[in-house]
């Protein structure tokens, strides 16, 4: 099974997950700042909360186990492989009477993503590759 080897080390790397934090909360905040622009923003907001708490506790405890690593993997699916309407990777905002709100918003939800999609990305790679 993929977790069999993972009490064996530690895999977590603090760097990591304090960039990861501080994306999170960049992504968030930018969708905060759009959210009157698509009624379902507060359950991608929710959802990213939620994850945050979790990257918290890995920074507190200084450990990285079974769940939060389940969880890596979770939102790394989402954000990645789901082309699905409700992924965080499909994330965008829309108002029909301002277009130039609407462009200037989906080019800063655009970069908070990808920020937050790249680090995640490097953390599952770096643990992936450990786990080998």
């Amino acid at each position: 099974m993929l977790f069999s080897n993972f009490g064996k080390k530690n895999y977590f790397v603090e760097e990591d997950f304090i960039e990861l934090k501080d994306s999170v909360k960049e992504l968030i905040d930018v969708i905060e700042r759009y959210k009157d622009m698509r009624k379902d923003s507060d359950e991608y907001i929710l959802e990213l909360k939620e994850f945050l708490k979790e990257v918290n506790l890995v920074l507190e405890e200084k450990n990285l186990t079974k769940k939060e690593l389940t969880n890596l993997h979770y939102l790394g699916e989402s954000y990645f492989d789901s082309r699905i309407d409700n992924s965080i990777y499909s994330y965008y905002v829309y108002d029909k009477n301002n277009l130039e709100k609407t462009h200037q918003a989906n080019d800063e939800i655009g970069i908070a993503k990808k920020r937050f999609g790249k680090i995640l990305y490097k953390i599952t790679e770096k643990v992936m590759y450990h786990m080998i």
